[in-house]
């Protein structure tokens, strides 16, 4: 398995990956080999000092091979890889500059005798494997480079003087760097194969996180297109139609009172009745869809200004009383402290929001049941205006699903109740507009209490009022 991916390149799917990497990799050792390159040079011709002392009668000779015919070569070489003309075979290069040192080292070796010869293949061993290391190769160069090595070793032990156990001893010391060399080099082409291929991966993870990003963005601004389109429109459509049913309201409120004189037969009249229910509740629906539209779209004014609160509250429960009556619901009153204060707020949009609570607790109350609606403060000061009633409850998954626009909890009675799932989503619209917090509490079976919160800051105590 090793030599499989050693040789065949397991880790790339395909040859330009291969060929990518190799070129990356070239890239990034091009500094550090053109510097060892010609740092070697300067390596090599300090080797002459060896000859100067152990050489004897052939040091002048050897000098002058090593310094007037392979230190040019080596910088030549150098020179050329530094200007890039080896670009693409950078192996070549490392070929070349390490066949000229061995070719000296091993022309020395032939040509000196014994004892001499045997510190020769050392230094020969010494030159080849530091400036493999520092010429970080790839791994094929490092094992062509270790068989080179190793029959040059085994030439100069048959044909140089040689002591037999000078040249076990170097077999043994070649080997194992060669060894060791191979091995080294093994693991890290293949730890740089991995971090090549683990960067071109997160390279992909990041491109393709930028276009699910662009494409979030661009959904994002086609949503928000559509939902302004959406509430424009239904805008629109219900102050268009606001205008029509006025006029059915009010002429249906004419007839099923008689206003122009009696109505014959006496069906015409309660036909005219229901006409006139059913107008009114429509409008409201109608009135409440554009008051979420103008809502989404921050059109919604609000109007601060200081009234009765007492008086707010009978109007809500007076608006309600109809359909109280109608479903026989005792709607009662608790707590308050009439005349102590006042609210600072806009006094339509919260009996607005008390007329939706108290209408939904109506709705949802079982006939013959009780809603009652009490006035307290909290612990900090804020002033609570709680609906309860004894309906079925709402379970709590759905009550942060009920607060949305056009929602509602999912159950038989809901449906059979009508609406459209907006009384709430006002409500909490006039909460946030006021500072204040819409609470929903409940149970199945239970019932449901829902708490219209208003900041201390709307509360002006009578002796403070302006």
């Amino acid at each position: 398995m090793m030599i499989a991916e050693i040789f065949q390149r397991e880790h790339f799917d395909d040859a330009l990956a291969i060929e990518a990497f190799r070129t990356d990799s070239n890239a990034r050792k091009f500094a550090a080999r053109r510097f060892f390159m010609l740092a070697g040079v300067l390596l090599y011709a300090i080797y002459a000092y060896l000859d100067y002392l152990v050489a004897g009668p052939f040091a002048q000779q050897f000098i002058m091979v090593r310094l007037l015919v392979v230190v040019p070569l080596m910088l030549a070489i150098a020179t050329s890889f530094s200007a890039g003309w080896f670009q693409g075979r950078e192996n070549y290069a490392f070929l070349a500059y390490m066949t000229v040192m061995l070719a000296s080292v091993l022309y020395m070796c032939l040509l000196i005798g014994e004892p001499v010869a045997d510190f020769y293949p050392f230094g020969m061993v010494v030159i080849v494997f530091s400036m493999s290391m520092l010429l970080l190769p790839t791994l094929r160069l490092t094992i062509t480079m270790s068989f080179t090595v190793i029959v040059a070793q085994g030439i100069v032990i048959a044909f140089s003087q040689m002591g037999r156990e000078a040249a076990y001893t170097s077999v043994y010391f070649v080997c194992m760097c060669c060894i060791v060399l191979i091995v080294g080099m093994y693991f890290l082409e293949n730890t740089e194969r991995k971090q090549y291929i683990y960067k071109l991966e997160l390279e992909k993870t990041v491109e393709t996180l930028r276009e699910s990003e662009q494409r979030a963005i661009n959904l994002y601004h086609e949503a928000k297109q559509a939902e302004r389109a959406k509430s424009e429109f239904l805008a629109v459509v219900s102050h268009e139609l606001r205008t029509p049913m006025n006029a059915i309201i009010g002429f249906s409120e004419i007839i099923s009172t008689e206003m122009m004189g009696e109505v014959q037969p006496p069906q015409y009249r309660e036909y005219a009745t229901h006409i006139n229910k059913s107008g009114t509740q429509l409008l409201n629906i109608i009135n409440d869809i554009l008051d979420i539209s103008r809502a989404e779209m921050d059109k919604i004014t609000f109007e601060a200004k200081e009234f009765d609160l007492e008086a707010t509250l009978d109007s809500a429960i007076t608006s309600c009383s109809a359909n109280a009556k109608e479903s026989e619901i005792f709607v009662q009153r608790i707590g308050g402290q009439s005349g102590e204060f006042i609210l600072c707020g806009d006094e339509a949009r919260i009996l607005q929001a008390l007329i939706n609570i108290i209408g939904n607790a109506i709705k949802f109350s079982p006939q013959g049941g009780t809603v009652t609606v009490e006035q307290s403060f909290t612990p900090r000061g804020e002033l609570s205006l709680a609906i309860k009633d004894e309906g079925i409850g709402i379970s709590p998954e759905d009550i942060e699903h009920i607060k949305q626009p056009f929602q509602q909890a999912e159950s038989a009675f809901v449906r059979n109740n009508g609406g459209l799932g907006l009384g709430l989503a006002i409500c909490g619209i006039v909460a946030d507009a006021h500072d204040g917090e819409l609470q929903v509490e409940s149970e199945l079976g239970e019932g449901t209490t829902v708490s219209l919160i208003l900041p201390p800051d709307c509360v002006v105590m009578q002796g403070k009022a302006a």
